[in-house]
């Protein structure tokens, strides 16, 4: 993919260039960082050279450690404080930087390295109560001594790791940006985990959607915006048996309930909306073996070092195996001896707006709850900035949660301050639920569970040696009345709070359905029989059916066919949306390259794949069309308002296309469809040989106009892997998008004697820019394909004779 040595002297280089050409200070001591025997160079080594026997006197029994082909640790140990010990230490000792990046991310901290660039992001981040969040985890953990130990266990081992690194073995980002490791601590543990958490939780909408509302009214916000269009496919349907409840609540919204005004713009940093999964299990009666199979690829943002970090942890008692995060204990989605789970995000609303009422012209005292003169409990938040004087940021916490968004943050022309209502926010033990779940057996006791996992709300695929496989969609799910959260509510009248949650035993679930798959592709979760409100802000329409009909249509499926649909390039939305544009459009008004390019998409076969042209056409044809169409509502110079989907756009296009937003704003004359359909093809046509024009040395070809790209965590230049030769897109199954797309592949086959695995990363097990593990695994990525991964027998690690295949051995005495 790349030469290391050679990125790091392009990164240097580049780093050189900047720092001579500007006045920023806080680059490296040249002398430390260029110094062959201490400096950047020592990072150009093999991951497999480390010493073949480590000596520690944290342990309470001797334990080994198997690395594979892949750098896989496969950890064994006589008892669960060594083996959490030892992961935490075999973790930082391949992704310690990433582990302290994320936990600096999380608190706000970013900008007592980076400097000023980062100071607006830290202050997000602490306004919107991660910290808070993370300290209550913790105190929450604390109360189930099993489980704390857990943390105190793994953190001990990353200390270990990191009391022995002298400057030559900090990883190079260190000795770039200059500063060292800081002692790990279980707060960090629980930082990274609501980090993620309000990653997966989903891109809120609450204040565009409100300034839409005020914009369109009610009746067309709801055609715009419907919670589920004509044709969608829940999770679960009949299979469930909630029609059986007979103590349900359901919340009603307060008759004078108004939509608020006034909000302003606030573009700071937000999760990729597309941020979500695929996962599925088949039974054992539609697989050719008869064994139950299940595939799993998260779709996150896509970065160098890798999100995930797959390894074994074993004891005695106790052998699972899969993907873990840097940072946290135990393995988040994997398989062990009887089962295997995969998660996808559920996209539940689990945060909620509320504007809030100052008494006073100051806004520094008392707010209104009911008439009534509420404190504010203050919070003041010092932000330490590199090289430059510390600022304080006051965070005022309300009934609600904290204020996000005031006069001195957002924009310092709002009067008004937005407090954020969170699950998060309430004490979790979710730590507890994976612990457990690593260690479950069977469907009752994976299910059991999952009642401690609060959030971010997940979409757990299941299978078992029993030949189970079931679907639950788990999360502390807030009881709301019909449309409550989609707008910002009044925070100075206390019956918009939220009516509890949803039972834990009300969560969706469904067991062995008879049509012998259960699937999730982020789409809504139930349909509408399920008796409590279930809004997500925005629910997959295409790949999720595609992925049904793939599952449904098939028998006799093996681990191969799990790998291709896994890699399924086939576009739904063009299948079902192209020849409805071709019909529109005047053939006797096309030039010679629009002629081709019409000719081309009508033979076209719908597929993503990495070497055709088709899907460039497309997608800038869309992309014209959209912000055509929705001029309305683009680039307002104060106010941020919501876009409708491309599936919402689509659908009323070919089943109500007299709607008035169809015509385009800046001309006198009323648009029809055809119009705009004409125009937008002309334009996109054009765009793309402009491209053409200015990128002549490339071919046109998707995976070249796409240009995916892994980029570094830390943004290094010479670390990223460009050109990524990759087809797919979003709305499909393979939802490879420019820098977003499948954080990893997984597919488990259980038999009686155990899992069979495979499995594939977009790049490695190291961290280390320097180490062949870094990206290794991003060509295999590349072509859709899998590596077979050894899943070890707890024999096997006692056994005098080690299995084949090994770059090494490690064995650790107390």
């Amino acid at each position: 993919m790349r030469s290391s040595i050679a990125g790091i002297i392009c990164a240097f280089t580049f780093f050189c260039i900047v720092a001579l050409d500007s006045k920023i200070n806080n680059f490296p001591p040249f002398g430390r960082f260029l110094d062959p025997f201490h400096g950047f160079w020592q990072n150009e080594i093999n991951d497999d050279k480390l010493k073949s026997q480590i000596h520690t006197t944290n342990l309470n029994n001797k334990a080994k450690i198997f690395y594979d082909s892949l750098l896989i640790p496969h950890i064994y140990a006589e008892n669960e404080h060594d083996l959490y010990f030892l992961q935490g230490y075999i973790t930082a000792r391949h992704r310690l930087w990433q582990m302290e990046f994320q936990a600096m991310a999380a608190s706000g901290r970013l900008s007592e390295v980076f400097g000023e660039a980062t100071v607006d992001y830290d202050k997000k981040m602490r306004r919107l109560g991660i910290r808070m969040a993370a300290e209550k985890f913790i105190e929450e953990t604390k109360k189930d001594k099993k489980i704390y130990k857990v943390i105190e266990s793994y953190s001990e081992g990353v200390n270990a790791y990191i009391n022995q690194l002298e400057f030559k073995d900090y990883p190079v980002e260190y000795k770039f940006f200059n500063y060292k490791p800081e002692e790990w601590t279980p707060l960090k543990i629980g930082l990274i985990f609501k980090f993620i958490q309000y990653s997966l939780s989903g891109t809120d909408y609450d204040f565009e959607n409100t300034n839409v509302l005020k914009q369109i009214g009610q009746k067309n916000f709801d055609l715009l915006f419907p919670n589920i269009l004509p044709g969608q496919e829940p999770i679960v349907n009949n299979d469930s048996i909630w029609a059986e409840w007979d103590d349900i609540v359901q919340p009603k919204k307060p008759s004078d309930f108004k939509p608020l005004s006034g909000l302003k713009k606030n573009v700071y940093y937000k999760p990729d909306p597309d941020n979500g999964s695929n996962n599925w299990a088949v039974a054992g009666s539609k697989t050719k073996n008869g064994n139950p199979i299940l595939s799993n690829d998260p779709h996150l943002n896509l970065s160098l070092p890798s999100i995930w970090f797959s390894n074994q942890l074993t004891t005695p008692l106790m052998n699972v195996m899969g993907m873990s995060i840097p940072g946290i204990p135990c393995v988040i989605s994997g398989y062990n001896d009887k089962i295997a789970w995969g998660v996808t995000s559920a996209r539940r609303d689990d945060k909620d707006w509320y504007k809030i009422l100052y008494s006073d012209h100051d806004h520094l005292s008392t707010y209104i709850v009911d008439g009534k003169y509420e404190p504010f409990e203050l919070n003041i938040e010092e932000i330490k900035i590199r090289e430059r004087e510390s600022i304080l940021d006051t965070i005022r916490y309300t009934i609600w949660g904290p204020i996000v968004y005031d006069q001195s943050f957002g924009n310092e022309k709002q009067r008004a301050g937005y407090a954020l209502r969170w699950s998060a926010h309430d004490p979790s033990s979710e730590l507890k639920s994976i612990y457990l779940m690593n260690k479950s057996q069977n469907y009752e006791q994976f299910s059991n569970s999952l009642k401690f996992f609060s959030g971010p709300s997940l979409n757990f695929a299941f299978i078992s040696s029993d030949n189970d496989i079931a679907m639950n969609i788990q999360g502390r799910f807030p009881n709301k009345w019909v449309d409550q959260g989609k707008f910002v509510m009044n925070g100075a009248r206390s019956d918009m709070k939220w009516q509890g949650y949803i039972p834990q035993d009300h969560n969706i679930n469904v067991l062995n359905p008879k049509k012998g798959f259960v699937s999730s592709a982020n789409e809504n979760p139930a349909g509408k029989e399920y008796p409590y409100y279930t809004y997500g802000q925005y629910y997959e329409y295409y790949r999720n059916r595609r992925l049904h009909q793939l599952l449904d249509s098939g028998q006799n499926f093996t681990v191969n066919d799990m790998s291709k649909i896994l890699n399924d390039n086939y576009s739904l939305f063009a299948k079902e949306n192209l020849h409805f544009l071709l019909n529109h459009l005047d053939q006797m008004q096309f030039n010679p390259s629009e002629k081709e390019v019409y000719d081309l998409l009508s033979k076209w076969d719908y597929h993503y794949n990495k070497d055709d042209v088709a899907p460039i056409y497309l997608e800038e044809w869309v992309n014209h069309l959209m912000a055509d169409i929705w001029d309305e509502f683009h680039n307002h110079p104060t106010k941020d308002y919501r876009l409708p989907t491309r599936e919402t756009t689509f659908y009323l296009l070919q089943h109500d296309s007299s709607l008035y937003f169809f015509d385009a704003l800046e001309t006198t004359k009323i648009e029809s469809i055809s119009d705009i359909i004409n125009n937008t093809f002309h334009s996109s046509v054009n765009y793309v040989e402009e491209w053409k024009q200015e990128n002549k040395e490339e071919n046109l070809l998707w995976s070249k106009y796409k240009g995916t790209k892994i980029k570094h965590m830390g943004l290094l230049p010479g670390f990223h892997a460009l050109n990524i030769d990759n087809g797919g897109y979003k709305g499909i199954i393979n939802a490879t998008k420019e820098g977003h797309g499948p954080s990893f592949r997984m597919v488990v086959e259980m038999t009686k004697n155990g899992p069979l695995a495979y499995q594939v990363i977009p790049g490695g097990q190291s961290g280390n820019a320097g180490s062949p593990f870094y990206d290794n695994q991003i060509e295999k990525f590349n072509k859709g394909e899998l590596f077979k991964v050894d899943f070890f027998k707890k024999d096997t690690f006692i056994s005098a004779t080690p299995p084949e295949g090994l770059i090494k051995i490690e064995i650790l005495k107390k």
